[in-house]
């Protein structure tokens, strides 16, 4: 595969591995780890093969696109397969990160309770036993600083779980970056779109396009209901309208917040509606990987306008993440879009208003 380079370091030396054949990478943007996959000829009779594909050793692996790192992980799968038809073996894994997706918090870091610290001083403490560093990003310095009155985490949850909730509580998304360290920051949803696409121009040859609207997983209204506790504030409910949702349509659904204050309770209410906005999506599949000479990445935004798609108006999507394939044929990219209001929590206006004129209150 032109211009992409995987390289192997299995504690004696870092090997570039020219000979795969089949490759699938993902990144993404709110997630503790991206994937990646490949498939190679393995030769038992080579020793490089057999020191390289050495079960049990978690090696890593970086992943490069025209001198560009865009991926530090481990393997953490081999599947080898035997028939009268040689076969390819298979070979997978994750960023460095992902560990934190699979592993509860280390004995050694306990108690479980941490009262006045930081998300920065409680994410230090817990990771620092899988040897992994992490990155703040500016924008959400300030808050990664700003300590909890107390925290308390289950012997029965995974690292990802406890800091992802943590930093959901201060707004912040826990992502990771090329090195394969912990990323702390936010969305770009007010930055220019990196493509623009208008589907009523046929300039489009080798990208396909797929809109969805799934209504199962909407509600016309959505309610919060937090009950008093130490932590501050009142009981009480906050509701919040899904614009995605015709007004005349009734299809309520309650939550509740057994922690937290009257502020936690209205940002518990706006994540509740933004998780529903991903019932909204486009995927673009397309042979073209560069923007600029540079890699499409997601944590971007591109824009469109496709009638044939129920898209009659300009609009713009969030790339959350993309998916990279490839042989010795051809390589495609599809992007997995969501609407920006899922990651800004700005007030959603549906991009469907005043489309339809029979669907007044839309």
């Amino acid at each position: 595969m032109k211009g992409l380079t995987l390289k192997i370091n299995d504690r004696f030396r870092n090997r570039k591995v020219d000979f795969f054949n089949e490759f699938t990478f993902t990144l993404a943007h709110d997630s503790i780890g991206s994937v990646f996959g490949f498939n190679f000829y393995f030769n038992p009779q080579i020793l490089e093969h057999k020191e390289m594909c050495c079960v049990t050793h978690f090696h890593e692996v970086t992943l490069e696109f025209n001198d560009e790192l865009l991926l530090t992980g481990n393997i953490t799968s081999q599947q080898f397969k035997v028939s009268s038809v040689k076969q390819l073996s298979s070979f997978g894994g994750y960023s460095k990160t992902g560990v934190l997706e699979d592993c509860e918090i280390p004995v050694s870091v306990y108690p479980l309770q941490s009262n006045g610290l930081s998300l920065r001083q409680i994410a230090e403490k817990i990771i620092a036993p899988f040897g992994l560093k992490m990155e703040i990003d500016s924008a959400v310095l300030e808050r990664m600083n700003k300590s909890f009155k107390n925290s308390t985490a289950s012997e029965s949850q995974t690292v990802k779980a406890y800091l992802s909730e943590l930093a959901s509580q201060k707004n912040i998304i826990i992502s990771h970056n090329e090195k394969g360290d912990l990323l702390f920051t936010e969305s770009k949803t007010n930055i220019n779109p990196i493509l623009d696409f208008d589907l009523t121009k046929n300039t489009y040859i080798g990208t396909s396009f797929t809109f969805d609207y799934d209504g199962q997983g909407m509600h016309s209204e959505i309610n919060i209901q937090k009950q008093a506790s130490i932590d501050g504030g009142n009981a009480g409910t906050q509701k919040i309208k899904n614009p995605y949702v015709l007004q005349s349509v009734f299809r309520p659904t309650t939550k509740s917040q057994s922690s937290g204050d009257d502020n936690d309770t209205v940002l518990a209410t706006n994540r509740a509606l933004s998780n529903e906005l991903r019932g909204v999506k486009l995927t673009i599949e397309t042979d073209r990987w560069l923007v600029n000479n540079k890699i499409i990445k997601p944590n971007n935004l591109i824009s469109i306008y496709a009638p044939d798609l129920y898209i009659f108006k300009k609009t713009q999507f969030f790339i959350e993440s993309i998916t990279y394939n490839g042989n010795q044929e051809k390589t495609t990219a599809t992007l997995n879009c969501v609407l920006p209001e899922v990651y800004s929590n700005k007030t959603p206006v549906s991009i469907f208003k005043d489309i339809n004129l029979h669907a007044q209150g839309l």
